[in-house]
Formats: C-alpha cells, structure tokens, sequence
C-alpha cells in the first residue's frame, strides 16, 4: 500500500520522517525520493545491511539514518539524533508485514516453501528463544493458545496434539510443515501452514508487545500536525492500532482519521497478492 501510505501521510519535502520498519526501504526510498528525510528502523540486520550499501547516497547526504534496533526503542535513538538536524517529526510509518525476502529466506526460518532451521527471530544476535525452542518449552495449552490468538487457527487443538507428540525434537521448517500437513489439508489459495507460521513468529519476536510499546513514542516524537500510519496483516495488530488511536481521540490528543481501515486497491491486490490482509490505520496528532 505504498502510494496509500504516502498519501496519508502527506509526505513534505524537507519534513523529517520515521519508518519504523525498515526493511528493504521501498517506503523509504519512495519518501526520500518525494524530498523527505528519513529515520529507519529494522532489527534485521541483512536488511539493515542492504539498505545501507543501495541508500549509501542518502545516507552520507544526512537524508537517511538508520537504527539496526526494534522500533520499541525508536524514542530513546531518535534523541541520540541531532536536534538541531532532527528537529521535528511530521509522520511515523508503521509496516507489519514480514517483508518477501525475509520470507522467502531460509536463515529465518519463516518460509514453508524452503527447508531451514526453525528459529524465526529476527535479530538472533539480540534474542534467545527459537521457534523450535517455543515448541519444546511450552504445554499444549499454551500452543493452543499461541495459534488461536496470534494465527486465528481454528484447528489449533488437533495441531498442537499432533505437534506434542513429535517423537522427535522439531527443529527445522520441513519437519513441521510434514506435521501440519499431515493434519491439515489445504483448502483454496491458503497453505495449512500459513497460520502456525505466522503464530510462532509473533510469539518468538513479541510483536504485538513491540507494538503497544512504540505506538505512545511515536506519539511522543511526532509534532503537532504530524501523522502516524500503522498497516496491519494480523488482527490483533489492527486492534491494537484501533484501539490506541480511538483512545487518544478520546482524550483530544488527536483524530482517528479512518473510521474503517483502507484496503489494498485491486490494482495493488493484482500485482501483490500478499497484501490482500492489509489493513491501514491513520491518526493525526493536534
């Protein structure tokens, strides 16, 4: 929902921007392109990696700085910036989207489609626990649990009996997609996978905790006028972004400028059909 977001946020040249998830920075080359500043930030470091050797223009013109940090310490990086260069912040970018290269990837271990060690962190230098770990350490129930709320998996009792049974500790992306498979069987466009996938990533990276965390610094950083855009794939980020902006509004911090989420364009839908869960969120601080 790149041009979406933009609008939105009613990218300014000259206006100093965060996007708070990075990733291979096609949002933030689009706002630099448009004459914005960005700050950036993604805890992956092989995207962090790559933005700096194809941004290293930008970079050294002072246009663009990066943070290889969760954005969950996006009020305290941004103060290390200087004030007097940074000097206000006119609109936050939220993308929650797993980015295509990070999915595709085995190193991660978040692809179905490839064969990798089941971890799914994305800073494994700055996180302990794997996703092979998770499988281990927790009951039944609490996968139950894990897969309800942060997969909307609806045979989450049949998976995790199947999964806690494993002879064998799963370690690596096959062994477990052979065991949902072996449970689930595919229905329409959605792998059987696709949801335990994305449950397990939540949990291992604490996202929805990373994102009630940022969401009041953003509000902090941004300035009078400014906007902060969040893009959800999973409800209970939508909800959250829902939640926090209606409860703002409540106390006149601001509006809650979409009363309904927007949705991908069919334009959008036909060309990436990976956005077709998106939903956007925009609140304008006053």
């Amino acid at each position: 929902m790149l041009e979406t977001a933009l609008e939105q946020l009613q990218v300014k040249a000259g206006a100093w921007y965060v996007d708070a998830t990075l990733g291979y920075a096609g949002h933030t080359t689009a706002m630099i392109e448009a004459g914005a500043s960005v700050i950036g930030f993604d805890w992956d470091k092989t995207a962090v990696s790559y933005v700096q050797e194809h941004l290293a223009d930008y970079i050294n013109q002072g246009r663009l700085h990066i943070f290889n940090e969760s954005y969950s310490q996006m009020s305290d990086m941004v103060k290390t910036l200087d004030q007097n260069i940074v000097d206000r912040i006119d609109g936050i970018l939220f993308d929650l989207g797993t980015s295509v290269p990070q999915l595709t990837s085995s190193d991660h271990g978040l692809s179905f489609a490839s064969d990798g060690p089941l971890d799914m962190r994305m800073s494994p230098d700055k996180q302990g626990v794997t996703a092979a770990d998770l499988l281990i350490f927790m009951t039944q129930k609490e996968l139950i649990q894990v897969l309800r709320e942060f997969g909307g998996e609806t045979d989450a009792i049949k998976l995790s009996k199947a999964i806690k049974a494993s002879p064998e500790p799963i370690k690596t992306t096959s062994q477990l997609v052979a065991i949902i498979e072996s449970v689930k069987h595919r229905k329409g466009k959605l792998h059987p996978a696709t949801k335990v996938f994305q449950a397990l990533r939540i949990a291992v990276n604490s996202e929805l905790d990373h994102f009630s965390s940022a969401l009041p610094q953003a509000l902090s950083l941004l300035d009078s006028g400014g906007r902060i855009v969040t893009i959800a794939f999973h409800e209970g980020e939508d909800r959250i972004a829902k939640q926090t902006f209606r409860k703002w509004q409540d106390k006149k911090i601001g509006l809650a400028l979409t009363k309904h989420p927007l949705a991908p364009n069919p334009t959008e839908l036909a060309t990436n059909p990976r956005s077709r869960s998106a939903k956007l969120r925009t609140f304008e601080k006053l």
